[in-house]
């Protein structure tokens, strides 16, 4: 009887346990969910915030992540376009937004031009980096055929026998404006440097022969290369880019100019790493979607995902490249 009684106490007393045991694991869950954001990121629409204006090449590649993005997430993504300032205006809109991961910025290397031009006083590193998931290789110089010179030997010969008359068509204090003193320092010759705004705008004023020479991404201006109404003079790399080999390179012309883009997103400093980093792991199964890819290849492109570590180094070399032409881009935007 007592042994029956003793079995039966030691059961109560192991359920009695397991109850209290499930309780507090319960508590705990609930605790953990309650203590990461991340667990419920995102529960509303992202507003993916775009300092430049549409039609141009950062405007596309944002649009075009974003749509895929969206179904990584499980939310809407909202691409805002805010121009000006070179890009600053956007920037600043982002850094003071909650850093709550409900506001993101995508740009590109033009994120660090107006610190190095001596604008503002801050750049990439004012941001929580999330990722890098595109590099674009395809910075072309290009001018008009109603231009005396065809091809790059031509250009800096007719730019050296008539210092100051060729307009480049740039925005001041811009990714464009740093090609352009970087293009004059390395060629030895002295262009017209005028604003005629971003890269929609440069499509625009070249194709209306309002500019003469300006530099373009390939695919963004891939038609008319094709119609003739644009002519491609030389691709700002070392090597030959791959998907469209024909265009040879500045460096193989003797000009040692490199100019790529890697596209980032970034938040406000603050941003719980958790959500970071779900975004950026959302990122990065972007870059490894095949119709993503696909996509991407139709601009020359390249889907590339760098972690917040890889990318803010990647950020950082390309930053003391820049920073090479400081004193001449700070001499040129007085």
């Amino acid at each position: 009887m007592k042994n029956k009684t003793l079995r039966t106490s030691v059961v109560v007393l192991v359920l009695a346990l397991f109850s209290c045991w499930s309780l507090f694991a319960a508590g705990q869950a609930e605790t953990t969910k309650a203590e990461d954001p991340s667990s419920t990121y995102p529960s509303s629409p992202i507003q993916i915030i775009v300092p430049v204006g549409a039609g141009g090449d950062t405007d596309l590649n944002a649009r075009l992540f974003s749509r895929y993005l969206e179904k990584e997430l499980g939310q809407s993504l909202a691409v805002v376009n805010v121009s000006g300032g070179g890009g600053t205006l956007g920037m600043q809109r982002v850094l003071d937004s909650n850093p709550d991961g409900y506001t993101a910025l995508f740009f590109h290397g033009e994120a660090m031009i107006p610190k190095i031009a001596g604008l503002v006083d801050f750049g990439i590193e004012a941001f929580e980096m999330v990722g890098i998931g595109v590099l674009d290789d395809t910075t072309v110089l290009a001018t008009h055929p109603g231009m005396p010179f065809q091809t790059l030997p031509e250009f800096i010969s007719y730019a050296k026998a008539n210092p100051g008359e060729v307009e480049f068509g740039m925005m001041t204090g811009g990714y464009p404006h740093l090609v352009g003193i970087v293009l004059e320092e390395e060629a030895g010759i002295d262009l017209n440097l005028v604003d005629v705004g971003g890269n929609a705008a440069k499509t625009v004023a070249l194709m209306g022969r309002k500019t003469e020479v300006i530099n373009t991404q390939y695919g963004l201006t891939l038609d008319y290369f094709k119609s003739g109404d644009f002519v491609v003079l030389g691709l700002t790399s070392k090597e030959r880019n791959p998907l469209f080999p024909e265009v040879p390179t500045t460096a193989e012309q003797g000009l040692n100019l490199e100019f790529n883009k890697f596209f980032f997103v970034g938040m406000p400093k603050g941003t719980p790493r958790s959500i970071v980093d779900k975004f950026s792991a959302a990122m990065k199964r972007v870059v490894e979607n095949p119709e993503y890819q696909a996509e991407a290849e139709k601009y020359f492109v390249t889907p590339t995902y760098m972690n917040p570590e890889d990318a803010s180094a990647h950020a950082q070399e390309v930053y003391e490249y820049f920073s090479k032409y400081q004193d001449l881009f700070r001499g040129s935007s007085k």
